[in-house]
């Protein structure tokens, strides 16, 4: 079996999700690397899909099987000899949430919008967060590799070993590095990305709310493309020295989990076919929208393409 051509490097989780009303609710496997596939693997042949995981002990789930199920057989589980990291996502009746870390010894690390005390947290977050020498040496060089939310230095240092070995790599920036820089600040903290996606949360204190400028702004900095995420609100490009608007059509909305995951995976892997921004972040926002839809990695993963089709054409 040759290489893949498009590389995914994140975490896998063991997440407890607490619903915002009374209901059943059980132990999922998570993580942004699981969810970035299932967007991705809506648009290109799974086969050309490789993910890079950390495994802890404990952990309750074949990854790889259900990985491999998915048509994604390029997968590399690198093992750690620590509890693997287990979260709370416990989420409101406004369909905000909370990240709680539930392993002993860990402490609180507030709401999305209020980190908290998060210094444990986030160094336990890293053992579980893959670098580039972790990637098999035969997957490499690839056509293009997306860096999924990473803490502390890891993304930048994946960005350094990555450089002239994937010809496109995007980045999803972590809220805990992003929210402290403006945009040439994050620009000089992410070298060598061709594209970064924020979310709204993410850029806020960049657009003050100008989103246009905020992407302007990002793509100034040294990004060739800025796409900001804001949720059912339409995502704002800045790439070639203009700006775009595309809408995100209204979507039954089930679980908002792995949201921006899959769309970061599905847009990294339409640049690689050659699709233009614009059309790239199309078929992300229909992946993202085809995940919110369902619940759980599993099913996100289980996803059809088919409908993937049928649903871009309908935002014509």
């Amino acid at each position: 079996m040759s290489g893949p051509d498009l590389l995914l490097l994140g975490q896998v989780t063991i997440d407890h999700v607490v619903p915002a009303v009374p209901a059943p609710w059980e132990a999922k496997m998570g993580g942004n690397a699981i969810y970035s596939a299932a967007g991705a693997r809506l648009w290109l042949d799974p086969a050309r899909i490789g993910v890079t995981l950390r495994i802890g002990t404990g952990f309750p789930f074949d990854v790889e099987a259900m990985l491999r199920g998915a048509g994604i057989g390029h997968v590399h589980c690198r093992a750690v000899d620590l509890p693997h990291i287990t979260e709370w996502i416990v989420y409101e009746t406004d369909g905000s949430r909370r990240c709680l870390p539930k392993n002993a010894g860990l402490t609180h690390i507030g709401s999305e919008g209020d980190p908290g005390d998060t210094d444990t947290y986030l160094d336990y977050l890293l053992t579980f967060s893959p670098e580039a020498a972790d990637v098999p040496a035969a997957w490499l060089p690839a056509k293009a590799a997306h860096l999924n939310n990473q803490v502390r230095d890891r993304t930048p240092q994946s960005l350094a070993a990555l450089r002239g070995k994937a010809g496109y790599i995007s980045v999803d920036p972590s809220p805990f590095v992003a929210r402290g820089l403006d945009a040439p600040g994050l620009a000089a903290a992410l070298p060598g990305a061709d594209a970064v996606m924020p979310s709204e949360m993410e850029s806020a204190h960049i657009a003050a709310g100008d989103w246009r400028g905020a992407a302007r702004a990002l793509a100034s900095a040294g990004f060739a493309e800025a796409i900001i995420k804001r949720g059912a609100q339409s995502v704002i490009l800045a790439h070639g020295g203009g700006t775009s608007e595309v809408p995100v059509p209204p979507v039954e909305v089930v679980d908002v989990t792995g949201a921006g995951d899959s769309f970061g995976g599905a847009y990294c892997a339409c640049r690689m076919l050659g699709l233009d921004p614009v059309e790239a972040a199309r078929r992300a926002i229909v992946a993202a929208g085809m995940v919110i839809g369902c619940s759980g990695a599993d099913a996100a993963l289980a996803l059809d393409p088919d409908e993937a089709g049928r649903r871009l054409q309908g935002m014509s």
